[in-house]
């Protein structure tokens, strides 16, 4: 294979946590006195963008006056609640895929719009850490995907050239962010995805 770095995406790609970040989002708008249902269906359902960028959007619709960085953490640490209290299990094949690849020597990373301590968290609660050089996370970047910034400065830091990374991504967003970096894309169409994604721009889509 003509690559060498293989990077992944995280949530829903690697590991299911919507019921978690739907969670977090509730239990965000509960503690803030407000009703999460009455944020739009397109914003509830929507996949990849950053969490920062989740809460942001909250913030806006129901007019709270707190910092985006006490919310953050107010979001943050129901996630991470949530997360303890549930059997967290990788997406098939996914253990089987990225011990090969690390085996084989491929330099491994991720480029997520999640929160790096919960992905480091959770990498090391399932036993794949160490196969991770590289973990980029929402804060990392002042765009989220589909901007391919996250793909772009992953590249960078690895000292590869984007042409020579395969990226593993669920998302449209992620998708395109991977397409625009210049990067070979494989997507991993989620079955239990709130709406269908579209992954057609990707340059090869498996179930």
């Amino acid at each position: 294979m003509p690559f060498d770095a293989a990077i992944f995406d995280f949530d829903e790609t690697m590991i299911d946590l919507e019921a978690q970040h739907t969670f977090a989002s509730s239990s965000l708008a509960t503690e803030m006195g407000c009703d999460y249902m009455q944020m739009p269906q397109s914003f509830r359902h929507r996949s990849g963008f950053r969490v920062i960028d989740d809460v942001a959007d909250m913030r806006e619709f129901f007019g709270w006056t707190q910092s985006l960085d006490q919310l953050l953490a107010i979001r943050q640490r129901h996630f991470d609640r949530a997360c303890r209290d549930a059997e967290l299990t990788l997406m098939r094949g996914v253990d089987e895929s990225v011990r090969m690849l690390h085996a084989a020597g491929y330099r491994l990373a991720i480029a997520s719009s999640a929160v790096g301590d919960a992905i480091d968290e959770i990498l090391r609660r399932v036993g794949l850490r160490e196969c991770f050089e590289l973990i980029i996370d929402g804060s990392a970047v002042t765009r989220g995907k589909p901007d391919p910034q996250a793909y772009l400065i992953t590249a960078s830091r690895l000292g590869i050239p984007p042409s020579r990374c395969i990226v593993f991504e669920d998302s449209n967003v992620g998708v395109v962010a991977a397409k625009r970096a210049g990067m070979y894309c494989v997507a991993v169409r989620n079955k239990r995805a709130h709406f269908p994604q579209d992954l057609s721009p990707a340059d090869v889509i498996v179930e």
